[in-house]
Parts: C-alpha cells; structure tokens; sequence
C-alpha cells in the first residue's frame, strides 16, 4: 500500500496536505471555483483507503444524485484509475459503493433520506454543502464516528456553516482560490481572471472564495486572504507590533502581527488559546523570537500589562477610551488588509463580526460582544500604532 499512497501525493495542492494536517472533527474547505478543494478531498480519502490499519466507512455526500455522479463521483473514479485502485469488481454502479480491502466508499445524496438518516460512517464528506440544510448535516454529523469535511463556494452571505460549524473550536477552516491550484492551465486562469472587472460580486466568491455580502451587519467585508510565505519581507522588531488580547478560562488570549507596507496592513495570526497565564504568555512570545517586538495590549489589565513588562516583553497598554471602538473599526476600514490564510481564527472571527441588531431588525453603530478576541487584539495594535491618540487616552 506504501506504493498507492506515495502515487497519490506526488500530485497535490496544499488542500490535500491542509486535510492531512488537521486533527480536527470538522474540516471546512471554503473556496472559488476551480481551487481544487473538491479533488483534494477526494486525494485525501483515497490517501486513507491506502493508509488505514482499521476498516472504514466512508460516505461522500451530495444534495442530489445527478450532480454527485457528474463531479465528486467522477473525480473520485478518476483518482483511483491514476493510481491503479480502480477495479470494475469493487464498484458496485447500481449501489453507488466502491470497496477496497475492508474499507466502503457509499455515494450518497440527500434526497435519499433513509441512506442518510440510517447508517453509521467513520467520515463523512460533504461536497458543496451549502446546498445541504441545517437538519440533513445533524442527521449526517450524529452518524459519524471520526470526522467530517465539508467544501462549498461562500454564494450566501447567511448559512449554517458560518453559524453553527466554522465557529467551533473543533473545527479547521481554509480559504482557497484558483491561484492554489497549480494544475491550471493559463488559459483557464485567464478565463477566471475576467470575472474580476466584469462581475466584481460574482468575482468576490468564486475568483477570491470570500463570502457573498449583502448583509449591512457585517463590520468588515472586503479583507483579502493569501499565504503568509507570500507576505513582503519585513523586520518584526523594526516594523511589525503585536496586538494582545487577553483572556484565560472562558475566553482566548488572542495575539496578532501586524505590519505596514505601502498603505497595507498585514495581519499574522500568533496566538488563540485558552488557559493562558502571564508566565505562558511571555515564555510563549520568547520562544517566537518576539521580546523584541512591541506589543499593544489591553488597558483594562494593568496588572498584567505590568507582570509581563517585568518579565521581559516589551509591551505598552492600547490606546482605548470612549470611542475607541469604533474609531478603530473606522481606521482598519482606511487599509487594505491582507490576512494569511494561516489564521484560522481571524477568519472565523472576520465571518462572524457583526453590528448588534435590534428586535426590530434596527442595526446599531455597536459591535455584537461576540467572535472578537482576535479583532480586539487587531483594533489594539492597529488604532495604537497608527491611530489618532490625541483623542483618546490610556486607562
């Protein structure tokens, strides 16, 4: 099997590897179209058949048969062929199954709901799963033993994924695009790439697989996502600051890089972990290499602000008083923002940072106090280091 498996990843994207690394239940492919997110997953399952000590039951799921049998069935038959896998005897046609060994591929989709509601899975995968409703996944998820993944393009600004999945901490979320695949020809980029200046809303999910706005709600909606080793070259103790939020039982510590490069901030996610002392957090940060960057953290912890100082990090209290709030949200909004795609936490806080909305569907100039540990941290070092301090002051 050890031959199957090294076939299999001499051909991939990073999606591929982003599914291999994760250990957790929920695995979110969010993307544009053709980002390879679809046949990634398929590599990854095939991977499993060919790795796998113990027998599996897989389920790869859509919202209906035709359109799983003309994509992910499809890619799927496809893999095993290249791969030498595939063998007309294990693939059952009139099931929609495919054996290996004692591991089950079942295809499967929605409208078959006693398939679905009836049969236990080690994993599931659910292809374009925004096309499935809130009931069909919790049906799917309470039958699953290991894990699940989940790829969709982000065409509904509003959808359970934002609400009930990618907000869990048992959940890894990526966002991929077209230039991650780097099996496209040129020409097909350069199809992709018109959409940009003839549909810039169209172009927004599927050439940038950012999530479709519409919601006045959102606070940011228009920050841009790439690999951190694709970056400007910077010098974090000359140019870069941290942003630090902090918490302990109930909440994250957040910590955030940022730098400025010609008129664009650039955002690293560093730090978000529960149970985090002062102690934790200067070992952490030293380790990094970052006692010489300066940090901008929260002036509501003095104490703490004044421990860690102490303790060798060089760290000031945020600029902060009445207004800060949204005069920081206003002064991010003056940057184009670049965020690694490595941040899994500033993304899932950036999908989920609304303005509170009234009962009567009235929305208010107040941040929800939800999803936004990492953007505090974001507002500290960002309005600290480049806002206007005089109107406000240090507590």
């Amino acid at each position: 099997m050890e031959a199957e498996s090294r076939k299999i990843t001499q051909n991939c994207n990073r999606q591929f590897y982003d599914l291999v690394n994760s250990k957790k239940r929920f695995k979110v492919h969010q993307g544009g179209t053709r980002s390879g997110k679809t046949f990634a997953a398929c590599q990854y399952l095939t991977y499993l058949l060919t790795t796998s000590k113990e027998p599996l039951v897989i389920s790869i799921i859509r919202k209906t048969l035709p359109a799983l049998k003309g994509s992910v069935l499809r890619d799927f038959i496809l893999i095993l062929q290249q791969t030498g896998l595939y063998f007309e005897g294990t693939h059952n046609k009139a099931e929609n199954t495919f054996t290996y060994g004692d591991h089950i591929v079942e295809f499967l989709s929605v409208d078959e709901p006693q398939k679905i509601r009836g049969r236990k899975r080690n994993i599931a995968f659910l292809n374009e799963a925004n096309e499935l409703n809130i009931e069909d996944f919790r049906q799917i998820n309470m039958r699953c033993t290991d894990f699940l993944i989940l790829d969709f393009n982000p065409s509904d600004p509003v959808h359970w994924i934002y609400d009930e999945i990618i907000p869990r901490d048992d959940c890894d979320t990526w966002i991929t695009t077209y230039k991650d695949n780097k099996f496209l020809s040129k020409d097909l980029v350069f199809e992709i790439e018109r959409m940009k200046e003839r549909d810039p809303d169209y172009w927004r999910v599927y050439g940038e697989g950012q999530k479709a706005v519409y919601s006045a709600r959102q606070i940011f909606n228009n920050w841009n996502f790439l690999p951190y080793d694709e970056f400007p070259e910077f010098d974090p103790a000359a140019e870069a600051v941290i942003g630090l939020d902090f918490g302990f039982s109930n909440d994250e510590s957040a910590a955030t890089l940022i730098f400025k490069k010609n008129d664009k901030l650039f955002i690293h996610e560093l730090l978000y972990k529960k149970g985090m002392t002062n102690s934790d957090l200067v070992e952490y940060f030293k380790k990094l290499g970052y006692e010489d960057v300066l940090f901008y953290a929260d002036a509501a912890e003095p104490k703490s602000i004044e421990q860690i100082k102490r303790d060798g990090l060089l760290i000031k209290p945020a600029i902060k008083g009445q207004g800060s709030i949204n005069a920081g949200i206003s002064l991010l909004k003056e940057f184009d923002i670049y965020v690694s795609k490595e941040s899994k936490n500033i993304i899932k806080e950036y999908n989920n940072y609304y303005w509170e909305e009234l009962k009567d569907g009235t929305i208010v100039n107040k941040p929800k106090d939800k999803f936004n540990h990492a953007m505090d941290s974001i507002r500290y070092g960002v309005y600290s280091q480049y806002g206007k301090k005089q109107n406000f002051f240090v507590i």
